[in-house]
């Protein structure tokens, strides 16, 4: 009898322990638990059937895009380039001049797009002609609930995988992609986990590929899923993203608008973004859409995120794979970006030249919210600029606008929140629609047009963009700081 006892003791014991292991493998996430592949493909399949857009782009905006997303035999051709020409096989890249720069290997997808096409081929094609994207997303209800946010490329869901709540971010390269004229009969796919990748070391002390950035204060990516044009065999040309990574609760905006936060954790939360841009440029990425949407707040936590305005400088492959980097020599160098969040841009997102940089980041960090946007945006005079010094000394901040040399020091030494008691509400610009990022290149179409109308006809919106009247007095500061800047190194 005893060893019958003892036997059930054993055998309830065993099944509590199986109990348990089945219990803890319902909590992972899908894409941790037994044939994690196969059912977030599956899930896949059922997400990419919901997703509908319209696009104002045409085959030859595509084709030019499909040229940024080269990598050039040299990454200076990238903010050189002014015209394209494409034969049967090869093409041609060339300057302001049409001075030959380099000749191209056509890939399987710019092939496809000249077939459908023929009338780009054996012609010059401008780098300019691409046209602003006034497309819009016809996605269903269901979906529709389920947006957190939608950028100038992005769209951000919020899903379940199992009893796990996660980010989803849709990111599209290719302007045709979910449209009528690219079905899903024409996608195919690769994804990628970050449990296959190597946390990502300084740029210069490895030269492995199968590394990502890994950092308390960058978000987390555990799944990104490349797409392709089926037609695409060697997958050389990526057209899309969709990533799986941690989901926050609310923003870096939402908390300084709605001042929720004191000095303290400010200051906190200001160190933990300065490392994590410090940890980005140490592995040779330079992020250049540094916003408040742009940090998000995970238990407290900042943490970097959007990827889409970057410079990299490694090459390593995990970088594209994993969602932190875009291939092409456009994203090897600055100046070819030709996009930015007006206000928080530099100089080199507009025009050539670095000698103007912005941390806007850290005064909406560091002053309550109608104080920033007026030490940032309003003309004062020489009696109200020694009221602000006085103020600004009394909160021991006099060096704000040398954080961004780096040194983080003088975060630390700030003791209270920048409050400027004639602030105007006037120069808080409180739509978060108006600090999108917007193309330049479309900026500088419709400058240069009016410029060669001797300024004639000109219309309110004309460096308008996405319904955002935010970029022409931003652009028109931008411009005079960085005159001014000029005039004191003379």
């Amino acid at each position: 009898m005893l060893e019958f006892s003892i036997l059930a003791i054993l055998a309830t014991c065993i099944a509590g322990m199986i109990q348990i292991v089945s219990s803890k493998r319902e909590t992972l996430p899908v894409w941790e638990r037994e044939n994690g592949k196969k059912k977030i493909e599956k899930w896949l399949k059922g997400f990419l059937a919901k997703l509908k857009r319209t696009s104002t782009r045409t085959e030859k905006c595509r084709l030019i895009l499909a040229v940024e997303r080269m990598q050039f035999e040299n990454d200076n051709y990238a903010p050189l380039w002014q015209y394209i020409r494409f034969g049967e096989e090869n093409g041609d890249i060339f300057g302001k001049f049409k001075q030959s720069l380099q000749k191209i290997k056509i890939t399987n997808f710019q092939k496809q797009l000249l077939k459908s096409n023929a009338a780009l081929k054996n012609k010059l094609i401008g780098h300019s002609e691409i046209k602003e994207e006034r497309g819009e997303w016809q996605i269903p209800a269901e979906l529709k609930i389920k947006v957190i946010s939608e950028g100038g490329e992005a769209l951000v869901f919020s899903e379940n995988f199992g009893i796990c709540e996660f980010a989803v971010r849709l990111q599209i390269f290719d302007p045709f992609l979910f449209t009528n004229d690219f079905g899903l009969d024409l996608l195919t796919w690769k994804i990628n986990f970050e449990k296959d990748y190597e946390k990502a070391v300084n740029k210069d002390e490895s030269e492995k590929q199968n590394q990502m950035p890994k950092h308390k204060n960058i978000i987390n990516n555990f799944v990104n899923i490349e797409l392709f044009h089926k037609q695409d065999l060697k997958k050389e040309d990526c057209i899309g993203w969709i990533t799986i990574m941690e989901k926050a609760e609310e923003d870096l905006r939402t908390v300084l608008k709605e001042e929720k936060i004191g000095i303290q954790k400010r200051k906190k939360i200001a160190e933990g973004i300065f490392d994590g841009f410090v940890y980005l440029k140490k592995i040779g990425i330079g992020h250049f859409d540094r916003k408040l949407e742009n940090i998000l707040l995970v238990d407290g936590i900042p943490k970097i995120i959007d990827f889409g305005l970057i410079n990299e400088e490694t090459g390593r492959s995990g970088y594209r794979e994993m969602g932190y980097a875009r291939k092409g020599s456009k994203f090897r160098h600055q100046t070819a970006l030709s996009a930015a969040t007006p206000g928080f841009a530099d100089q080199a997102q507009f025009t050539l030249g670095d000698g103007y940089e912005v941390q806007n980041i850290f005064y909406f960090l560091f002053c309550d919210w109608k104080s920033s946007w007026n030490l940032l945006y309003k003309p004062i005079d020489e009696k109200e600029k020694k009221e602000i010094d006085k103020i600004v000394q009394d909160c021991n901040a006099t060096s704000i606008h040398k954080i961004k040399e780096g040194n983080i020091s003088l975060i630390r030494e700030i003791t209270s929140i920048i409050s400027i008691p004639s602030s105007s509400s006037h120069f808080c610009l409180d739509d978060p629609n108006l600090t999108k990022s917007v193309q330049v290149s479309s900026l500088k179409q419709n400058v240069t047009k009016c410029v060669n109308q001797d300024l004639e006809n000109v219309t309110k919106n004309v460096l308008d963009q996405k319904s955002s009247n935010l970029c022409v007095p931003i652009s028109v500061t931008t411009l005079l700081a960085i005159c001014n800047e000029k005039r004191s190194w003379l």
